[in-house]
């Protein structure tokens, strides 16, 4: 029942740290028949600074709580990431709209020099989505770049349904990304989540970033 102690850790969250901007989950599209069942998530959290996540929001009584009770039903302890924002939007509805399926990319660039050259690249990618959108099914678009090392960097999206996905991942500006960035880009993978109906997207600052 680890998913449903998510419910317990939202509500503390929500009325302890008021600098938890975003606190939003997704679950792996192997478990979309059984969300109980899957072995790890995906967290898109958004904090005030390092303080707020390390000092606070780990050092909490319920989130201390919450990390007793997922050993035996996650394959994996807590894997973080840390990121910065290069470009995109959080809310292109601006009304928190519910996406139907969200997806995250990992790029890994082949060294410092390569990922600088990535981020203008990233930059662009991100006003080409917002400006080239048809129908308005992207709902999120955001580019990062890594504050743990210098050669990562991750793309977050969410999309209004599947169908607004497929077609997004055959647009002409999500492919000419990939094909002018094969000298920067090393290695890349990417997975597709559902939203476990937890947390929230943002609490108070504008939708678009």
């Amino acid at each position: 029942q680890w998913q449903a102690a998510y419910d317990e850790l939202a509500k503390y969250v929500w009325a302890s740290e008021p600098t938890t901007e975003t606190y939003y989950f997704g679950i792996p599209m192997d478990y979309a028949h059984d969300f109980s069942a899957t072995t790890s998530m995906l967290a898109f959290e958004v904090y005030g600074s390092r303080d707020d996540l390390y000092k606070t929001h780990l050092n909490s009584p319920s989130m201390g709580a919450f990390l007793k009770k997922i050993p035996a039903a996650s394959a994996t302890g807590l894997d973080l990431n840390h990121y910065s924002l290069v470009a995109g939007y959080l809310d292109k509805p601006g009304d928190k709209t519910e996406c139907g399926i969200m997806l995250d990319v990992k790029l890994t660039a082949g060294s410092a020099a390569a990922r600088k050259s990535l981020n203008p690249k990233l930059k662009k990618l991100a006003s080409d989505v917002d400006k080239a959108d048809p129908d308005g099914g992207v709902y999120t678009f955001m580019t990062f770049e890594s504050i743990d090392n210098d050669v990562d960097g991750r793309i977050y999206a969410r999309f209004r349904d599947r169908d607004a996905m497929e077609k997004f991942l055959r647009r002409k500006e999500w492919t000419d990304f990939w094909m002018s960035t094969k000298d920067e880009v090393a290695k890349m993978e990417s997975r597709a989540y559902l939203h476990n109906g937890k947390g929230w997207l943002y609490r108070n600052k504008a939708a678009r970033l």
